[in-house]
Order: structure tokens, then C-alpha cells, then sequence
């Protein structure tokens, strides 16, 4: 019996360790991606809170004992589990109130720039019927109307196309890093 309890204290030892790694390298994972610019910082801010409990608790042994007792969660990293889930699902709501925001933002974008199109199409009516030349015509393209295959104004080409005819090349924006 007490060869059992020495190995299952060993197991319990050897998980705490490997636990600590893991969130020390999900913490490190976090802040490289902040330094390289792919990660906002309010992002971060959950994914660091989640590190930062979960370690705690993984060192702090006795409050993850009472927090466990409390739950009535017998297995320790049962209880671990159990908080690193709560935090993926809160990350969850969060990413998913802002994937709400976004499309919501998206659809009045579109509906504004449908109405702003619809005034110049107007616009540019009432020149031609005035002036007598088609005012349309001049007018370059909104974005994402414009012909398959031809770069919009005021944008360079693509990867691998020279620039249009009498027009000075284009330098493609660096990346920080």
C-alpha cells in the first residue's frame, strides 16, 4: 500500500512539473506573439490571466486543495482541468461577442457604402445631364468593383505583376519584426 501511494505521489509530483512547463511556455508563446505584432494585447490580457491562475495554482498546491474540496473534485489535476476549461470557455464568449461586433460592423459598412455609392451614381447623373459628357466613366471604381484581373486605384499590382504602363514601380510594404 505504501509503494502505491509513493508512486501516485511521484505521478501527482511529475504532473505539477510538467503543468508548469506547459503554462511557462504558453506565457512565453503569448508575449512573442505580442512582440511580433500578431497578437493584440486585450487578447493577450485573457490568455496571460488564464497562465497566470492556472500557475499559481499548480504551485500553490494548498489553494488548489481547498479550491478542488470546494468544487468536490477528489483529483487535483481534475481540478486544474476544470479551471484551464472555464477559462477556454470564457475565452470562448469573449471571441464570440467580438466576432458578433465585427459582422455587426461589417453590415452597416457595406449598407454605408452602398449609400455612398448610390450618391454618386446620382451625383455623377445629374453632371452628365448638365454638361453633356458621362461623368461615369472618369470615375475610378469603388474598391472590390473593379474587373477580375486589374489591381484597384491607388493600389500596386500583385505579387509578380509589374506596374501599370508609365507608372514608377512600387515598393510592397515591410512587415515589423
Amino acid at each position: 500500500m505504501s509503494h502505491a501511494m509513493s508512486l501516485l505521489a511521484s505521478n501527482l509530483g511529475r504532473q505539477r512539473i510538467e503543468f508548469i512547463v506547459l503554462v511557462i511556455v504558453v506565457c512565453g508563446l503569448m508575449f512573442e506573439l505580442i512582440r511580433r505584432r500578431r497578437l493584440m494585447e486585450r487578447y493577450a490580457l485573457l490568455w496571460l490571466a488564464a497562465g497566470i491562475t492556472l500557475l499559481v495554482l499548480t504551485v500553490w498546491k494548498g489553494l488548489l486543495t481547498k479550491l478542488a474540496h470546494a468544487a468536490g473534485i477528489s483529483y487535483l489535476p481534475s481540478a486544474l482541468f476544470a479551471v484551464a476549461f472555464l477559462f477556454v470557455v470564457a475565452m470562448l464568449v469573449h471571441f464570440s461577442m467580438t466576432i458578433s461586433r465585427l459582422s455587426d460592423q461589417n453590415t452597416v459598412l457595406a449598407q454605408r457604402l452602398a449609400l455612398l455609392q448610390e450618391r454618386l451614381d446620382q451625383r455623377d447623373g445629374q453632371r452628365s445631364n448638365g454638361q453633356g459628357s458621362n461623368a461615369t466613366e472618369a470615375r475610378p471604381p469603388l474598391a472590390g468593383s473593379e474587373p477580375a484581373g486589374k489591381a484597384p486605384v491607388g493600389e500596386p499590382p500583385a505579387a509578380g505583376e509589374p506596374p501599370a504602363a508609365g507608372e514608377p514601380p512600387r515598393q510592397q510594404p515591410q512587415r515589423p519584426g
